[in-house]
């Protein structure tokens, strides 16, 4: 486990319930001294939503992803890399954890080009640089990362959390990707967990509408990150408290494993 990077997609309630975000910046803070080396990306949709219906912005989503025109962009960009990363940062100084909040667009860690002309300013990762996750991280640095990328002619674009997370421990090569969300994990048609998945298991269960909408971007992320050369994938339930201490330290069989 010494120096193993663990890339995470942090969000939902883990997020933005305050016992939750400190048992997770504490259990951050516990694995950093056994020698783990994390990169935190985080979403922020409800902040998102929230500034959107301030300002009388429609919210629409295809396929688990927010249409983003010019306007809703702009909200996308103050709410995610403003609002939300910083809390999260501050969060985790809170805790002494040597956090560094930074955006997709810095440093050029993330481009990206528009994935399809019906969702607008909304980017699929085509490059990721890590010099700036390097400089970080071998400073002793947790990267808090804003998924918002530049596009082919500089522009913002908005890019799904867990396929930028994906996108980062694929070129980190992570030994974890852990996505935090809001279930247990990958639940069948009787709503039970699934503990472990497979690209077969996973064709069968999009074929049959178990695996839709949110869980459709999450799912690709993991399988992008495996072929890519991330050793193991894991969706983890993160209103459990400490579910990433227990599963990476403790070994408990939490979430589900995507191999």
């Amino acid at each position: 486990m010494d120096t193993a990077t663990v890339v995470i997609k942090y969000g939902g309630h883990a997020m933005d319930k305050t016992d939750l975000s400190s048992a997770f910046a504490a259990d951050l803070s516990i694995l950093a001294v056994k020698g783990m080396r994390f990169v935190v990306v985080h979403g922020g949709g409800p902040r998102i939503t929230n500034l959107l219906t301030r300002l009388h912005i429609e919210s629409r989503f295809v396929e688990g992803l927010r249409v983003t025109d010019e306007a809703a962009m702009e909200a996308v960009e103050m709410a995610l890399c403003g609002q939300v990363n910083k809390a999260v940062v501050s969060a985790f100084l809170r805790c002494q954890v040597r956090a560094a909040g930074i955006s997709g667009r810095d440093g050029n860690l993330l481009l990206a080009q528009r994935k399809n002309p019906a969702l607008g300013l909304v980017g699929e990762v085509t490059a990721v640089n890590t010099a700036l996750l390097d400089c970080l991280l071998t400073a002793g640095f947790v990267p808090v990362v804003a998924p918002v990328a530049s596009g082919p002619e500089g522009e913002a674009l908005n890019v799904n959390a867990d396929m930028a997370a994906g996108a980062i421990a694929s070129a980190l090569k992570a030994a974890y990707f852990v996505l935090i969300s809001d279930v247990p994990g990958v639940l069948d048609a009787d709503g039970t967990l699934v503990p472990h998945l497979n690209q077969a298991t996973v064709a069968r269960l999009t074929g049959q509408g178990v695996i839709s909408g949110g869980m459709i971007p999450k799912i690709n992320a993991c399988l992008n990150a495996l072929t890519a050369g991330c050793a193991r994938v894991l969706i983890l339930d993160g209103r459990m408290p400490s579910s990433l201490r227990r599963y990476l330290l403790d070994g408990e069989p939490l979430g589900t494993v995507v191999t």
